[in-house]
């Protein structure tokens, strides 16, 4: 699904305004370890990964600290208090090959605004829905985090990304988990004692 698929599910736009919106949006293209940084670009934009994968991080005393990885036809799920709180260390970087939607949502909104389009119950109810997902995702990674051994963590990791042990390091996923990148190697090499 297209990023704009998304809001037609909900208001109905007309040929017009669906084209400004699509001219608003810009594809890059990036290569594997390309990083995008910094508080101003991330907050101007919502992110969609067309093809490839990413991962968001911040740098705190010279140690990077993955928060999240994003794959194909996923928005980044960009932290607000991240931001604010890592405004010139937070970074965007790919995993891989990526072709990259960049959506300036104020200006979307806007134009959505001055066109007089109002969303109907069914847009809040998509928003309602999306937000109580992206809630319940950030508490399953609590609950992983603060029940489950570091076995277990990277377990729970590779079922839900599936392609997270091909496109991410094990430096990467360690500190996703909370746990040292030779634990990772570890339980790899089946050689994990608890």
């Amino acid at each position: 699904m297209k990023p704009l698929d998304y809001i037609k599910r909900f208001i109905t736009i007309s040929p017009e305004i669906e084209m400004k919106l699509t001219d608003m949006m810009r594809e890059h293209s990036y290569r594997r370890g390309d990083i995008i940084r910094g508080a101003v670009n991330l907050s101007t934009y919502a992110f969609y990964i067309v093809e490839g994968s990413a991962r968001l991080f911040y740098t705190q005393k010279g140690k990077e600290h993955t928060f999240s990885f994003s794959f194909a036809s996923e928005f980044i799920m960009l932290s607000r208090f991240l931001i604010m709180r890592h405004p010139d260390t937070v970074a965007i970087q790919f995993l891989e090959p990526t072709k990259l939607l960049f959506i300036p949502h104020l200006k979307m909104k806007d134009l959505i605004k001055e066109a007089g389009i109002q969303p109907d119950e069914a847009a809040i109810l998509f928003i309602t829905t999306a937000m109580s997902q992206h809630m319940l995702t950030l508490e399953e990674r609590l609950d992983v985090l603060q029940t489950l051994s570091a076995e277990e963590r990277y377990r729970w990791a590779i079922r839900r990304y599936p392609r997270l042990a091909d496109c991410a390091n094990a430096t990467q996923i360690a500190s996703f988990l909370g746990v040292t990148k030779e634990t990772i190697y570890r339980i790899r090499a089946g050689k994990y004692n608890r």
